[in-house]
């Protein structure tokens, strides 16, 4: 029985189901009793709850260090929420911190200086990432998640931004679009990276030209979607499609397209990244990449307590594939009226 299973029946927390079991925490009589009595009764003679959960880790979680990461990106707070979820649910300790640039002055640095750290996981990694040498030098085994490089010796676990990116310009030119706009993330993040690699690919197998000027990028956010979807089509009114790298941006592009008149799909086709439950809620239902989140977090625990424990594995590439979902704002140029 897994401590989610248990935390169900018991009608409280995995962590705290994490915590009881390993005796760790204050908590109320009732609740430690409940805990363990559910516990017990699901074990073989002679078995003791602690062993539910084996040898539990001292894992790290690190994720940019800008305030808006979780309030504008619902996508990332189900991920790490699920991931946090998981490794709880094997009864390992999880820090969550913040990470910058500034190597030096960043907290995920400092908590690496203070305590027994026995993996972590970069979700979201910044653009020539330091602390992928940092983790190096002090024997400490990582993944990346959420962005990955593309350089030997890096472990990742990821989804195939790239490949998913690229599907997305395919089925546009399918459609008819050849002046495609982009609205990308912040440019020192890999995953936005991995996204704008994946449609330069398809931009150069397409034959279709690449224009710098008709990729804005800027925050995962609805509010750079709304102000650059502006920018982009007063500077390039030939634009048939746009590309979009989350739900979110989309959302915000939705707005300022219903401002300047132009309609979805029979003007401009829309398409973004993620499938949000939202997505397919909105008027008209976007067009977007899915991403099977659920999947990634069990594949991520098992492997990284891999790499603890085996010192033998010298990489780990693991690529989760991506789907085009096709609603209803996009549309063939042909049938533009």
């Amino acid at each position: 029985m897994k401590l989610k299973e248990i935390a169900k029946k018991a009608n409280v927390s995995i962590s705290t189901v994490s915590r009881i079991i390993n005796n760790q925490g204050n908590f109320s009589e009732e609740t430690r009793r409940k805990v363990l009595d559910i516990a017990n009764e699901h074990l073989k003679p002679g078995v003791v709850p602690s062993k539910l959960v084996g040898i539990a880790y001292n894992i790290v979680i690190i994720v940019p260090g800008n305030n808006d990461f979780f309030d504008n990106d619902p996508s990332t707070s189900a991920d790490l929420n699920h991931l946090k979820e998981e490794f709880e649910a094997y009864g390992h300790q999880i820090h969550i911190v913040k990470h910058g640039l500034d190597l030096q002055s960043s907290p995920a640095y400092k908590l690496l200086n203070e305590e027994k750290v026995d993996a972590a996981i970069i979700f979201d990694p910044f653009v020539n990432d330091k602390m992928f040498e940092e983790f190096e030098k002090l024997g400490i085994p990582y993944l990346l998640t959420n962005g990955r490089t593309y350089k030997i010796g890096h472990n990742y676990i990821d989804y195939d931004n790239r490949k998913g990116a690229y599907e997305v310009i395919r089925y546009l030119h399918e459609l008819g679009h050849q002046k495609i706009g982009i609205i990308a993330g912040p440019k020192n993040h890999l995953v936005n990276l991995n996204r704008l690699d994946g449609c330069k690919d398809a931009f150069r197998d397409l034959k279709l030209p690449w224009f710098d000027s008709n990729v804005l990028m800027g925050a995962f956010d609805p509010a750079h979607g709304y102000e650059a979807v502006k920018q982009l089509m007063s500077g390039e009114p030939s634009i048939t499609a746009i590309f979009t790298f989350n739900d979110i941006i989309a959302f915000g592009a939705m707005k300022g397209l219903a401002e300047m008149n132009i309609r979805i799909p029979k003007d401009v086709s829309l398409a973004g990244f993620d499938d949000l439950k939202l997505s397919e809620f909105m008027v008209p239902p976007l067009t977007t990449v899915r991403r099977f989140r659920y999947d990634i977090s069990s594949i991520i625990v098992k492997v990284l307590t891999e790499l603890i424990t085996n010192k033998n594995i010298s990489e780990v590439n693991i690529s989760l594939k991506t789907e085009l979902i096709e609603r209803e704002s996009c549309a063939s140029v042909v049938n533009k009226v």
